[in-house]
């Protein structure tokens, strides 16, 4: 959400902190401020308000609000200039779906000469909105406001009367953005005698839409059922600034003053248009600030820091929730919009972020009192992990979703994870190609690699293992022997099948064969001092050279240590030595050189550049590149 520091000031007397100073204050109480733009004379805020306050975030009026609370400046509230309401025409509205829509309120809107506030498009778009046209920027200059999303209707495009009905199967809209929508008895819709007008609390369409030259307005503000319009928005694919707040359990109380708010600004716009009376259609619904009762001991005893009965008055007093005391307890009842706070938890929250979270002492938790089991399969999984990291192999973690499956996932991120994965073996045979691709990076000429994760069939979900390694022919060891040696290890047969060199087996039915645990004899490895080193983001080249030298260890050890990389130009990452033998009173030795850059992608021309220089040096010795 995009806040204006301007349009922050103008709900306080008092001068705000800086810029840099408030956003470290909003962030450490309320929420994180992502990052500052510099927009003319003003800054603009990006606030990450996440779902819990969204239902009055989502706006200028509720971070102002929260910026009373953290600093105790006083709010003060903004009372613009309404028209003389008269008798226009008369305006019916039906609402035949008050389970969706609890309250509808419209009033209609004569004779307006629509003017342009440049102040109005600059503010609009330092919030990253565009301008559309006077009316409709108007509308979206109050949302932005104070919370509630607001539409207009072309009066004279409008049949008869407005109906908050349910679509009829078959009817089609189309929406602003020229986009049909083809509707059925599930979607909630605006509509007048002849058809749909707007989808419900998501968006308007063109059928009454407010152009330049419109005169005559229908000004409507509602609220709608917040899981209704999430769903709906969701299965339609359209996601919009008023349907966000919808779904977030915006207050139903706040319409009449969103759409009087809309109403000022068209009569601040043009002082001799027309206001006819508020229709307001309002059905049973539950109001948000449902009384509940803490006391002080209760609120210092969930944080673990002292509270005083004053404290918590102040507190209360700056976050607008009305107090009614009753011996120790304090009865409360939260302003309307806080639809989040409903549980003594969520008071204590908000005490306890107020006071600020940095005064609350850091203390260990009590210990557990009796003994702590360890699941079988936990114990087990780690003594596997023991097992084969000692026998060289490093653990992965592989997307647990996969392209084909027989569980399906409702919503996938992508279409290759549509299925809860059948198997490891996919997803883990390409984990041990790339980093058999990449093992040359790590100085190593061979590649072990295991994972334990579950995986999803039609007859339910169990633990797995993969195993495999790639690397030179002449290995110490198969994968076969390796799985004989944990079965040893552990005691038991691990029956599985090795297939493209990756052996799978299921686990819960290994554990079912092995005794229950007797003791806890699991080795925590200790920590290893480690220092982190950048990674180069460019691909790498290699080279194999074969030569003849002398049989010495000096000569090996000059090659590695002088020849290789005095000559590399700071390009050689890893030298590996993976084949030598003797003959004939001569070393045969093949290495391995990985180059690398930093700063670049490598050519095969400047590798191959070093490499005659490489080879010219070894010559230079009396040896022989073979």
């Amino acid at each position: 959400m995009k806040i204006s520091y301007k349009r922050l000031q103008s709900y306080f007397e008092e001068k705000l902190p800086e810029p840099a100073k408030l956003a470290e204050l909003l962030t450490f109480s309320f929420s994180e401020v992502e990052g500052m733009e510099k927009v003319g004379e003003d800054t603009v805020f990006d606030i990450k308000v996440l779902p819990d306050r969204a239902c009055y975030a989502l706006s200028h009026r509720g971070v102002a609000y929260e910026v009373a609370a953290i600093t105790g400046f006083a709010k003060k509230e903004i009372d613009r200039p309404q028209p003389e309401i008269k008798k226009v025409r008369p305006l019916l509205v039906r609402v035949e779906a008050p389970d969706l829509c609890p309250r509808y309120m419209a009033r209609l809107v004569w004779n307006v000469t629509q003017k342009e506030f440049p102040w109005v498009k600059e503010h609009l778009e330092a919030v990253g909105q565009r301008s559309i046209n006077p009316v409709v920027d108007g509308a979206n200059l109050v949302m932005f406001d104070m919370g509630q999303p607001l539409h207009a209707f072309d009066a004279d495009k409008v049949k008869g009367a407005i109906t908050v009905r349910r679509a009829r199967k078959g009817e089609k809209l189309t929406a602003l953005d020229n986009r049909e929508v083809v509707l059925d008895e599930s979607v909630l819709v605006i509509a007048d005698d002849e058809a749909p007008l707007a989808l419900a609390g998501i968006k308007g369409g063109k059928k009454a839409e407010v152009t330049a030259t419109t005169k005559n307005l229908i000004l409507e503000a509602a609220s709608f059922d917040a899981s209704y319009i999430r769903k709906t928005s969701e299965r339609l694919g359209i996601k919009t600034d008023a349907s966000k707040r919808f779904e977030n359990r915006f207050s139903p109380e706040l319409a009449g003053k969103g759409i009087d708010d809309f109403t000022a600004y068209l009569f601040e716009m043009d002082k001799n248009l027309s206001a006819g009376e508020m229709v307001d259609e309002r059905h049973s619904y539950i109001l948000q600030n449902v009384g509940m009762s803490v006391t002080a001991e209760y609120v210092s005893r969930k944080l673990g820091l002292p509270v005083s009965e004053a404290a918590m008055l102040d507190i209360f007093k700056r976050l607008e929730i009305a107090v009614e005391k009753k011996g120790k307890e304090f009865i409360l009842t939260p302003p309307v919009f806080r639809a989040d706070l409903s549980t003594p938890e969520d008071v204590v929250e908000e005490i306890g972020r107020i006071v600020g979270y940095d005064k609350i002492p850091a203390e260990l938790p009590p210990k557990q009192l009796g003994e702590t089991s360890v699941p079988k399969s936990f114990y087990y999984e780690w003594k596997i992990r023991e097992f084969l990291v000692g026998a060289g192999f490093s653990e992965v973690m592989t997307t647990s979703f996969s392209e084909q499956g027989s569980v399906a996932i409702l919503k996938p991120l992508a279409a290759d994870k549509s299925f809860a994965r059948p198997d490891l073996r996919g997803s883990f045979a390409e984990a041990l190609k790339m980093n058999s691709l990449n093992a040359p990076l790590f100085g190593t000429d061979e590649t072990r690699i295991f994972e334990i994760g579950h995986v999803f069939s039609g007859n339910g979900e169990y633990a797995a293992l993969a195993l495999g390694f790639v690397g030179p022919k002449k290995k110490t060891t198969t994968l076969a022997e390796v799985v004989k040696m944990l079965g040893e290890k552990l005691g038991v047969t691990f029956s599985g099948e090795t297939r493209n060199g990756v052996f799978e087996c299921n686990l819960d039915s290994v554990f079912t064969k092995l005794p229950e645990l007797q003791k806890l004899d699991v080795t925590i490895p200790s920590a290893k001092a480690a220092k982190f080193q950048t990674f180069s983001p460019y691909p790498f080249i290699v080279r194999d050279i074969s030569m003849w030298i002398s049989d010495t260890d000096e000569a090996r050890g000059e090659l590695i240590m002088s020849i290789f990389p005095t000559l590399s130009e700071g390009l050689l990452q890893h030298v590996i030595l993976f084949d030598q033998y003797k003959k004939d009173g001569k070393n045969s030795l093949a290495f391995r050189l990985v180059f690398q850059s930093f700063e670049k992608t490598l050519t095969d021309g400047e590798v191959n550049s070093i490499m005659e220089k490489i080879y010219a040096a070894i010559k230079g010795k009396g040896w022989e590149v073979r």
